[in-house]
């Protein structure tokens, strides 16, 4: 059997290994460990793919490998690692599919001995074939309320014939983890239709409390190369209780009401083609402050106590007055959310508009 081989290897190296010094001073090493070279071992009576050996340039030790590492398409059983000096030899224990292009994904799993410097970026592609599934599908997941980027999920595929009722169930045909900024990616696909979801917990089942996020669409990375995912709790409901600011402003005063009296409010309205039932909310250190319910424009937020605020926008599509959550049972995705991109300024006695194009 013949294993056709791509490495692809991204080394930010922010400055070359320091001298050897006296131990009263000098440069500290900040060099992340570099590969060499990398060795495959057959089998000799059928041919398989069984060890492949990592040489790097120094003694090395793994970093949180069971958080990081993987294998997409995954296996039955787990890939075996054990590391000698300068070397990361894995193991693979487990008949590998026919004409299939895998990943080991060895993002962040090794980190220098002596300093800690980690290998931030480390991936290798094989294939059981001679023809090297090439497709690529890069994306983003973020939170579907705050819009938050999700680090650490897992981003999953499935073929679309796989029941909907059976996902979160069974192993999927190909993984991918987000980094810290909510990027993944899928470098070895084929030219086949998958459906695409996400879970933020451990492993592949759904948990209780952890977060999904689906696309309405089937993917194909020969059509689609990078998708956006929202995450969401099922079951949760945001809190989005109004903070009371004037009982803020005055619980340390006995003269409530003179305090009261005395401020001015401003107004604003927000001038956008966007006209369908929404709601507008204005946060402090990511608290709702205030709440403005429309079922059409115009957008007029009014009696604003001057501050800084971040504006956001959720579409009011069931009109209950509150963010919505989605469902993976009934195909439903949490209500759309937006966050303006600056903070903006509410000032006394001043009517501000404000411009937003609001997309799809």
């Amino acid at each position: 059997m013949k294993f056709i081989v791509h490495i692809t290897i991204l080394l930010f190296l922010l400055s070359s290994c320091a001298n050897m010094v006296a131990p009263t001073g000098g440069e500290k090493d900040i060099a992340v460990p570099k590969l060499i070279n990398t060795t495959e071992v057959y089998s000799k009576e059928n041919k398989q793919l069984e060890e492949i050996n990592f040489a790097f340039d120094e003694f090395i030790e793994l970093n949180n490998w069971q958080e990081n590492f993987y294998i997409s398409p995954p296996t039955q059983k787990r890939i075996l690692k054990k590391l000698k000096s300068s070397k990361l030899i894995l193991s693979i224990d487990d008949t590998l599919t026919q004409n299939t292009t895998y990943h080991l994904a060895l993002n962040n799993c090794i980190k220098d001995l002596n300093e800690g410097n980690i290998l931030d970026t480390l991936n290798y592609i094989f294939s059981t074939s001679e023809l090297v599934d090439s497709l690529r599908l890069s994306g983003k997941l973020q939170d579907a309320y705050t819009l938050k980027f999700i680090g650490n999920a897992w981003v999953m595929l499935f073929n679309q014939a796989r029941n909907d009722s059976v996902i979160f169930k069974e192993t999927p045909n190909y993984l991918a983890k987000t980094d810290k900024n909510g990027n993944f990616h899928f470098p070895n696909l084929k030219a086949e239709n998958y459906k695409i979801v996400s879970l933020t917990d451990f492993d592949f089942i759904y948990n209780e409390g952890e977060q999904i996020a689906f696309s309405d669409q089937l993917i194909n990375a020969e059509i689609d190369s990078f998708i956006s995912l929202l995450a969401f709790d099922p079951i949760v409901v945001v809190d989005s209780i109004i903070t009371d600011t004037l009982s803020a402003l005055t619980d340390s005063s006995k003269t409530d009401s003179v305090i009261v009296e005395s401020i001015t409010y401003g107004n604003l309205e927000i001038i956008t083609a966007e006209n369908s039932p929404c709601i507008f909310q204005l946060l402090q250190n990511e608290k709702v402050i205030s709440q403005f319910d429309f079922s059409e424009k115009p957008y007029a937020l009014t009696e604003i106590i001057p501050g800084k605020y971040q504006l956001k926008f959720i579409e009011d599509t069931d009109q209950n007055g509150e963010w919505t959550t989605g469902s993976w049972k009934n195909k439903i995705q949490a209500e759309r959310v937006l966050n303006y991109p600056t903070e903006i300024t509410i000032r006394s006695n001043w009517d501000l508009e404000l411009e937003w194009i609001i997309e799809e």
